[in-house]
């Protein structure tokens, strides 16, 4: 095309050349008119080359702390075979040394609170147990990278099972799609030992809220009856006690206690079981946690478009509740309110904002503007709740500053009855939580159902479902209970009303909150449990906080490597590069304060580490950020060394996830007797076959410097023979 325009320009020349110098006036027209029709059309050459790779073995071993353990049995022997012994002598026995050393067939890898690649040339007897925690979900993460230039078709897993960290790796396993062929060690017999297994508390607490604290025990290798007594500390002050009596040899059993904060700060709570006799361990008998009490008390105001059973009850348990100040405006005849003028000077700080039935048609512009800022701008959260009066174009004038929204032109006034119908999502929510003494027996289904108009609500697309309604046993696809999470702020809205009944009875069953063996234990009512939650998601709010530090993990042991990580932000939340971020570290066992610089690591990030660790003790430290001299923030925190070691709290061998996973995943179970035939059922395996990887790359021709140069070159030399010339 550049060709022919360019010959078509020079069929007649005035005044006229010969026929060298049109020639080289086409060329140049020609080059220079092809290179703008490539940046135009901006044409890519891609390359493609595809390589055949052998199939290599990605062999993973545990180096965390619980490989000390011994192989056979759970007590601590002198010249007992630790698992680690016998992991070692196991990989020698099933992969030969020539296969064993070839990083070309064989790639090592440990995994303990991360996966690393084991150092080329180094000797598996060199491995180190020291690793305080056990991720085994990472060693497939960083296996599914390696395999984008390499093969692993096939990965074995040295390891007890007992991970204690990241996510189950049965998950991870199986969506890589490789054969693992587990070798599991460590004895999978229940030993007589009991273990605290879970110790499960809000992270923030407020000073005089009462709180439940959720503990969970494992124990095996008992006689029925036996009883055992679990404990709960506030730092080393006994708060509760309760006795259980143990009902079979192995189980699992949940307690609960109510923890009441007295004094703001960060509180260490101790979960801690009694001993039994010939147990195997008691290094298992305790965990612990970190709650941070805040002082606040939290103010919620409450809009409600007339008076109902649904405000009084409401009301109710805001007034009863010691951490909550109420305020509330209910509208009369008009747009006036029984309790005087709502402004954003009388209401002073809001924390949370209930509207029930609000807004009505008579509903004043200025007191919905009132509640679009305490949303919208001031990102307070929101519990909303309709009601029979509810105007719906007015509460479109709230527009997304409430979690749901409805077309006023086709409301309806005719009122059904909606029973709740839980979505896959509200499983595990902590709205719908109750306590794990009733889990399996309740629920939220069985309730009364709400009243609701023929209006057809929609949730917001970042909202989440918790609840549809069902109508008549038929299941709607119509939310009824949603949740958002905005900024710092979270919301909570029905498109049903009447929550009151929820006051009135349990889930459906009379007994559902009496216990047969306590006739002393009080019931509490459904709309109780549901508020409680509520209000502590709805209060505790989410700092976008400009500096925060911390530890890389809560627990460790004394003398290993502790890392702490830091970000800094700037009022507008963009990483600072180059702030100055120091901690300093106290605790009981240091004469003095330690003192620490981070380093910076890019895009807000911040690295410091302690590679020789911290004796055994509570520790608690404070950060700081400035840039120039001036302060961008603080955070604090606390953390242990030595008191509760996470690796010896499955002192067992988990043979199920492992067994899990070499079936999912079309690889086998060993134990270190039965994996001889290790290799030998690799190489049987179909997968286990060479694979191509395709590489491509893209080049881009028209965006590089030279095709410019190339453009501009042509045309000023055409345009300065031209003026040579003396062309029109």
């Amino acid at each position: 095309m550049s060709v022919g325009l360019a010959i078509w320009s020079y069929r007649n020349t005035v005044p006229r050349t010969t026929s060298a110098r049109r020639n080289l006036l086409i060329a140049l027209r020609s080059v220079g008119i092809a290179a703008l029709l490539f940046a135009i059309f901006q044409p890519i050459i891609s390359s493609i080359n595809t390589e055949k790779i052998a199939p290599s073995i990605a062999v993973v071993m545990d180096n965390s702390q619980s490989m000390t353990l011994p192989e056979k049995g759970f007590a601590f022997v002198p010249n007992t075979e630790t698992r680690r012994d016998v992991m070692l002598h196991s990989i020698h026995k099933a992969i030969p040394a020539n296969v064993l050393s070839d990083p070309s067939k064989t790639k090592l890898f440990t995994v303990g609170d991360q996966s690393i690649p084991f150092p080329n040339g180094t000797a598996v007897d060199s491995i180190k147990p020291d690793a305080g925690a056990t991720d085994l979900s990472s060693a497939f993460r960083v296996i599914r990278d390696i395999r984008k230039t390499s093969d692993a078709e096939a990965i074995v897993l040295y390891t007890d099972g007992a991970f204690n960290s990241g996510e189950n790796p049965i998950y991870p396993a199986q969506e890589l799609g490789v054969p693992v062929y587990a070798v599991g060690l460590g004895d999978s017999t229940e030993p007589r030992d009991v273990a605290v297994t879970e110790l499960f508390t809000n992270e923030v607490a407020t000073v005089g809220a009462e709180q439940p604290v959720d503990i969970t025990l494992h124990y095996g290798g008992v006689k029925p009856g036996e009883h055992l007594t679990v404990q709960l500390f506030e730092e080393d002050q006994k708060l509760d006690e309760k006795t259980l009596e143990l009902p079979q040899s192995v189980g699992d059993e949940a307690v609960s206690f109510q923890y009441t904060p007295k004094s703001e700060g960060t509180k260490k709570l101790t979960a801690r079981v009694s001993q039994l006799s010939g147990e195997a361990t008691d290094k298992n008998n305790l965990r612990i946690t970190y709650v941070k009490v805040l002082k606040n008390k939290f103010h919620v105001v409450l809009f409600a478009g007339a008076p109902s059973s649904d405000v009084s009850f409401l009301r109710q348990f805001f007034s009863e509740n010691p951490t909550l100040q109420l305020s509330t405006y209910t509208q009369k005849q008009g747009a006036a309110f029984y309790e005087g003028v709502p402004t954003r000077e009388a209401l002073g700080q809001v924390d949370l904002v209930v509207l029930v039935g609000f807004p009505i048609a008579s509903s004043s512009e200025e007191s919905i503007a009132l509640i679009r800022q305490l949303l919208a701008r001031d990102g307070r959260s929101l519990l909303f709740i309709p009601s029979h009066q509810l105007d719906l174009a007015k509460l479109s004038e709230l527009g997304d500053a409430v979690p749901i929204r409805a077309d006023a032109r086709m409301a309806s006034n005719v009122e059904l009855k909606a029973g709740i119908a839980l979505t896959a999502s509200a499983a595990e929510d902590p709205l719908l939580r109750v306590p794990p003494e009733d889990r399996g027996s309740i629920t939220w289904e069985g309730l009364a159902p709400l009243f609701k108009t023929e209006t057809q609500f929609t949730a917001l697309p970042e909202s989440r479902t918790l609840a549809t309604a069902n109508v008549q046993g038929v299941k709607m696809n119509e939310p009824l209970l949603v949740t958002r999470t905005i900024g710092s702020a979270r919301q909570i809205a029905f498109t049903g009303y009447g929550i009151w009944q929820w006051k009135l009875t349990t889930f459906g069953r009379e007994e559902a909150y009496t216990s047969k063996s306590d006739s002393s234990k009080s019931k509490i009512s459904a709309l109780d449990l549901f508020l409680a939650n509520a209000v502590r998601l709805l209060t505790t709010q989410q700092e976008n906080k400009h500096v925060r530090i911390e530890p890389d993990r809560k627990f460790y042991q004394a003398g290993e490597r502790i890392d702490f990580l830091g970000q800094v932000y700037d009022e507008s939340m963009e990483p600072v590069e180059h702030a100055d971020v120091a901690i300093q570290i106290s605790g009981q066992t240091l004469s003095k304060p330690l003192e620490l610089s981070l380093e910076a690591a890019g895009n807000g990030r911040f690295v410091a580490n302690l590679p020789q660790g911290l004796p055994k003790g509570d520790y608690s430290y404070k950060g700081t950020a400035t840039l120039n001299g001036r302060g961008l923030g603080t955070d604090d925190g606390r953390f242990n060394v030595g008191d509760f070691n996470i690796e010896l709290a499955e002192p067992r061998m988990r043979s199920d996830i492992l067994r899990a996973m070499a079936e999912r995943t079309g690889g086998k179970f060993y134990t270190p007797e039965t994996a001889a035939n290790l290799l030998k059922d690799i190489y049987a395996n179909p997968q286990f076959q060479p694979r191509e990887i395709t590489n491509s790359h893209d080049y881009e021709l028209w965006n590089s410097w030279p095709l410019l140069t190339l453009a501009i070159v042509c045309f000023g030399a055409e345009w300065f023979i031209r003026k040579r010339l003396g062309m029109l």
